[in-house]
């Protein structure tokens, strides 16, 4: 009960705060890519969500295989026992997904309808459901095998968390080729044709808008400047150390632990990517965010590490001293950089406020390395990198 009513929380949470004015929205798009078993992969959709779910408040995902899957997941609770009542009651999603070829589904679904209203024993009720006794097992074992997997599991876990909406509409599984691949076109299309949008695309996404000459001339300014700032601050958050083997659960409750920062970290994530010269569609530019890694954001990010250290040694050390009174005089010494403690405490009188005067100027340091990382404008980043790798422990 406390999973779900966590879940409850944050999906109400989304609906209250969708129209702040300071809300970011990013379009997130990823073309299907099949596994080695002929299954969707859905790792660059999962790769994407975490680290935008870092990055932006809210996000719209154009992803097919994304879409598909969760049609279908319904199909693994399904009951041969009573199949008409199963299928009557599925998504009409879902619904669409197993209707016969040729079929209207919303005639299909009355004529399921009108077998169901027949008595038990009507021959032809009971030939219908002898005949999707034998269909619905191979239904369901097949959709377990696509979704039984940590990837499809964990998407459906950003759904339900209330931050990521599904963009579907308007194409099916079943739809020919070139009207899907005209359907993906379009959507991406459409949100890099937004003046407020940010798009967010894996590789072969990119190169698949790059093909076509569909931006000869590149991308529209805004469009330019603005996806290329969301690949950065995605992207720096994706080099993060602890950020490529963190589950989803982890990254939504750092998402709303450090809800407060990503503003911030949007702001500078802007002034690192107008340093660069490449486009949302430029094969040059994820070399360009590997170089602002190395160059910038890594150094920048150990230096935190070493202050927040630092803080934290002294602010312990002051603790042990106010608590323990004299008798850690090595380590008061490196705290308040006094050279001979003992020079200072002639007698034990004098000790207990030597002691005293020594952890106050440890605690003011650790005040002011604190309020020095605190500041800093990569914080975000150094701090979702430390919850990511507390909760791994």
């Amino acid at each position: 009960m406390g999973k779900q009513s966590r879940r409850a929380s944050r999906r109400n949470r989304h609906k209250s705060t969708a129209t702040h004015r300071h809300d970011l929205t990013v379009t997130v798009g990823v073309t299907p890519q099949p596994k080695n078993n002929g299954h969707p992969s859905l790792a660059d959709e999962l790769r994407l969500l975490r680290s935008s779910l870092l990055y932006a408040d809210h996000i719209d995902l154009v992803a097919p295989s994304a879409s598909w899957l969760s049609d279908f997941r319904p199909l693994r609770g399904i009951d041969a026992s009573d199949p008409l009542s199963t299928i009557s009651s599925l998504p009409p999603e879902t619904f669409r997904r197993i209707t016969p070829d040729g079929v209207d589904p919303g005639q299909f679904f009355y004529a399921m309808q009108v077998l169901r209203s027949r008595p038990v024993d009507d021959p032809e009720r009971v030939e219908s459901e002898r005949l999707w006794r034998e269909q619905l097992p191979q239904l369901k074992r097949t959709a377990n095998e696509v979704f039984d997997s940590r990837e499809s599991a964990e998407i459906e876990m950003a759904l339900e968390a209330g931050s990521v909406r599904m963009i579907s509409a308007g194409t099916r599984f079943e739809d020919p080729i070139d009207q899907q691949v005209d359907w993906f076109r379009d959507r991406l299309t459409k949100a890099l044709s937004d003046p407020g949008s940010h798009v967010l695309l894996d590789e072969m996404t990119t190169a698949f808008l790059r093909s076509p000459g569909e931006y000869p001339d590149g991308l529209p300014a805004v469009a330019a400047t603005r996806s290329r700032r969301t690949s950065v601050g995605a992207g720096l958050v994706e080099r993060l150390p602890a950020f490529p083997d963190a589950p989803m659960g982890h990254v939504l409750e750092a998402r709303e632990e450090l809800a407060e920062g990503r503003a911030k970290y949007r702001a500078s994530a802007k002034k690192l990517a107008d340093q660069l010269q490449s486009s949302a569609l430029e094969t040059t530019l994820p070399s360009e965010i590997d170089e602002l890694w190395q160059d910038e954001v890594r150094p920048a990010l150990e230096e935190l590490r070493s202050t927040a250290s630092k803080t934290r040694i002294a602010s312990e050390t002051g603790k042990r001293l106010l608590t323990e009174g004299f008798g850690l005089p090595t380590i008061a010494v490196a705290v308040a950089n006094i050279p001979d403690l003992a020079a200072l405490l002639p007698s034990a009188t004098a000790a207990v406020g030597g002691v005293g005067r020594v952890a106050a100027a440890g605690v003011a340091e650790a005040f002011k390395a604190r309020s020095t990382v605190r500041q800093h404008d990569l914080v975000y980043l150094f701090d979702v990198d430390k919850t990511l790798s507390r909760r791994r422990l």
